[in-house]
Order: C-alpha cells, then sequence, then structure tokens
C-alpha cells in the first residue's frame, strides 16, 4: 500500500467467493505488525461512512481525516477499508447500489440465455454481501457519517433506513456532497426549493461559525437539524444535516472549510473499549447467518497472518426480500413493507405489501395532522404477519423463515398530503382487507377538496 490509500483493506467482494479464494486482508506496506496489533485491540471511537456508490464518501473521508485517499467516479472502495487516525478508527465501503462483482470469465457470457439464471444468484449474494457490509459498519460506529447526493425521495428513503438502525448513543451526520454546485447561488437555492421543502423531513436552520480569526463569519454558513416528533428507542437523538458544494471555486472553498471544521467540533469523541474488529466483523456475520444462508456458516481468519477470512463449508443464501436500493427488508425491528396509497370514488386507500396474513389483532394504525405542517398527514401502522415459510407472489418467492420475532413485524412512519389527491380529511375508523398479500386499508372521505 502507498501513503494514498488505507491502513488496512478487508476485501469483502462477495459471499459466493467465501468458501474459495476467500476474504483477503491487507495492511499498509511497513507498518503490518503496528496495524494488525491496533486492529486487535483498537482503543478507538468506531466512525462508519455510508451512502450510495459514488456520492464521494471517500472524498469526505479524505476532508474529515485531513489524508490523500484516492477517490473519484473511477476508484472504488474495496469492502471494508480501514483508516486509522490519533482517537478514531475510519470504516468506509464501497456503498449500496455498487457494481455487480464477476469472477474472470463470467463477462463472456454475458450473451449466454444460460447465463441469465446464473446472473439471478451472482446478484441475490451481492445484496446479502452489501447487507452484512451495511449493518456492521451501522451496529459498530459511534459516529456515523451518511453521504448523500441531492435528497430525492430514493435518497430520503435510504436515510430513513440508517436512521431506524440507529441508537440514541449515536451520533448521526448526512453530508449532502453536491460536488455540481460552483456557488452560493446554487446551494441556497437547494436549500430552499428542494431541502426545506422537503415532505418527509423537517428542518431548523442554525449558523456555523467562522474557525478563521483573520475572517469574519460568513452568514451564508449553514446546518440543519431534524425535528423529530418522536424519540423511538432506535432513532439517533439528533441528526444534523450539512451541504457541501465543489471545493475548486474559491467562493465555495472556504465556505466548505468551515463547514467540515465544525462537524470535526461536533463529533463526540469518547474512547471506546477495545475492540477487535476483524473478530467483531467475524462474529457479526456468523450470528446472522441463518438469516440469509440456508445454512448456518462459520468463518473464521487464520491466526499466523491474520491475513485472510475464509467458510470451509457450503454456502447457500436464502431467497430474501430487497428494494431498490439493495436492503434487505425483512431483516432489522422492523420489517418495511413498500406502499401506495390513491383516492378511489369516496374511499381514501392505503395499499401495503405485506405478502401475507396479518396475527388477528396485532394491526394499529394511528394518524392525525402534522404540527408542523398543516398540509400534512402523519401515520404510523403496525402489524405481525402470521405466515412464515415461503409465498410466491409472481415470479417472486418472499422467504420469511427467520426464527427472530422482528422478522415477522412491520411498520411504517411516513407523512402524506391528502391535498395532492384532492382530499381535505379522511375518517378516524377504518375497513381493513388483504387481497393477494396487499394489506388495503379503505377510509372515508369525509370532505373533497373542490
Amino acid at each position: 500500500m502507498s501513503d494514498e490509500e488505507y491502513d488496512a483493506i478487508i476485501d469483502i467482494n462477495s459471499i459466493r467467493f467465501l468458501n474459495k479464494e476467500g476474504w483477503k486482508i491487507s495492511y499498509r506496506q511497513g507498518k503490518e505488525e503496528e496495524i494488525k496489533d491496533i486492529l486487535k485491540k483498537a482503543k478507538k471511537v468506531i466512525v462508519s461512512i455510508l451512502g450510495h456508490s459514488n456520492r464521494g464518501k471517500t472524498y469526505i473521508l479524505q476532508k474529515l481525516g485531513e489524508s490523500k485517499l484516492k477517490s473519484g467516479f473511477h476508484v472504488h472502495t474495496k469492502g471494508i477499508s480501514i483508516r486509522i487516525a490519533e482517537d478514531i478508527l475510519i470504516l468506509d465501503t464501497q456503498g449500496t447500489n455498487a457494481p455487480l462483482l464477476l469472477e474472470e470469465g463470467e463477462e463472456d457470457k454475458r450473451n449466454d440465455p444460460n447465463f441469465i439464471k446464473e446472473l439471478e444468484h451472482i446478484n441475490l449474494c451481492q445484496i446479502i454481501t452489501n447487507y452484512l457490509i451495511q449493518t456492521f459498519i451501522i451496529k459498530e460506529a459511534q459516529i456515523l457519517i451518511c453521504v448523500v447526493g441531492m435528497l430525492t425521495s430514493s435518497e430520503t428513503i435510504f436515510l430513513n433506513k440508517v436512521k431506524k438502525n440507529c441508537r440514541n448513543n449515536k451520533q448521526l451526520f448526512v453530508i449532502h456532497n453536491l460536488i455540481n454546485f460552483c456557488s452560493k447561488r446554487e446551494i441556497e437555492n437547494y436549500k430552499e426549493n428542494e431541502l426545506l421543502k422537503n415532505i418527509i423531513i423537517n428542518f431548523e436552520e442554525r449558523d456555523i461559525p467562522s474557525f478563521d480569526e483573520n475572517k469574519k463569519q460568513d452568514l451564508f454558513n449553514k446546518y440543519y437539524i431534524e425535528k423529530e416528533e418522536t424519540n423511538e428507542e432506535n432513532n439517533p437523538s439528533e441528526v444534523l444535516h450539512f451541504i457541501l458544494g465543489n471545493d475548486n471555486y474559491d467562493e465555495i472553498k472556504f465556505y466548505n472549510e468551515s463547514t467540515i471544521n465544525f462537524i470535526k467540533s461536533k463529533m463526540d469523541i469518547k474512547i471506546n473499549e477495545k475492540i477487535n474488529i476483524i473478530e467483531k466483523l467475524i462474529e457479526h456475520i456468523n450470528n446472522l447467518s441463518s438469516s440469509v444462508f440456508k445454512k448456518r456458516i462459520k468463518m473464521k481468519t487464520n491466526e499466523i497472518n491474520y491475513d485472510l477470512i475464509k467458510h470451509e463449508g457450503e454456502i447457500e443464501p436464502k431467497d430474501v426480500i430487497a428494494d431498490e436500493l439493495d436492503n434487505i427488508i425483512f431483516i432489522g425491528n422492523y420489517y418495511e413493507p413498500s406502499y401506495k396509497y390513491y383516492k378511489k370514488g369516496e374511499k381514501f386507500i392505503l395499499a401495503i405489501e405485506i405478502c401475507s396474513k396479518i396475527k388477528e389483532g396485532s394491526l394499529k394504525v394511528f394518524h392525525r395532522p402534522d404540527k408542523e405542517n398543516n398540509e400534512l398527514e402523519s401515520f404510523i401502522i403496525k402489524g405481525e404477519r402470521l405466515v412464515c415459510g415461503k409465498e410466491k407472489k409472481g415470479n417472486i418467492i418472499h422467504n420469511f423463515a427467520n426464527k427472530r420475532l422482528n422478522a415477522k413485524k412491520f411498520k411504517l412512519d411516513f407523512k402524506i398530503n391528502l391535498q395532492e389527491k384532492g382530499v381535505k380529511s379522511i375518517s378516524d375508523p377504518y375497513e381493513q382487507s388483504i387481497k393477494n398479500g396487499i394489506l388495503l386499508l379503505s377510509f372515508d372521505i369525509i370532505d373533497n377538496n373542490k
């Protein structure tokens, strides 16, 4: 490794290679033993950087860690890449929505019709691999940095999934890395027209102080705190958002530097107990293996060189449900089903894809006007699925075979604008029915908008 690379890389390419060549661990050249010793008993704060592929996660890591890592659209982070700083240990990943990893010769099969079925297996292995990586870096981190682009609906959904896997003792920073924005005017337009008008997340704007004694505070510099209505156990206590532009432009450079310095000042560095990060990873995957594999696996590292993680037996992935972000959605505290809503005659319908029946008496539905925005209606819908096993819906097999109780539960927490559907208000009582795995909740429309 050169000075422009990480201190250690756990090359988690795909679970399908785990019982072949295994996952190799490489260390910075000339410091192998020193880094191995740190990783075996690191007494540092774990900082994880996550987000979709090609959002600039490694670039943000450079700024926060003052390192010279290679980054760009054609530079892809491998597996879990680790950077060691004075008090922190940073975990970087390629992120979700990453390209499929093919073995040598597989690219030549792309025009072979028989390779399509094999591609489905390759894709399934990649989804499970991404899930195992992302859940690990979220679980172990005390500080999470989520890098997004424009806060589109897709990015908002991803961010909500991250928040639902965070606990109160974690800090969560969201960085909007807008590399195409070259002026403060573009950032201001994004803030006013996109960020502050997001219908799912409400923000409170705050000032960022100047960190340069020779320069006055730039009143343009802002950060944004999410205003949460609930203090649920699995949500971080405070979520802070920051916007960065392209610092190749002088107008943006000082603004970016102030923002990065402020993020560093807000990071609550509390030294962690000693932790063996590689053994923690192995323990994490072994514990989750019964959820995503047909047979539980037992990975281990070679104790002498400490440079390879391998599983000696077969690896057979289960059929799993994953969303468009490659998140396995039946894993976690609650299954988060897809849903849609529409007006039908004098009824307002919520259609929720649960692919199952519901345990009697478990369904709970709450809805009320949003306190901060009268145009929005807040919904919380909880329930427990009755069926465990395989159930076919179209050409997709949904597998709910999971011993953990939480995998049977589902939960939705969202806000919608009734006005957009020409509806002023809806009734509290509702009717429910299930058809082809779709839970239909029907509300009476009290008054249509004319």
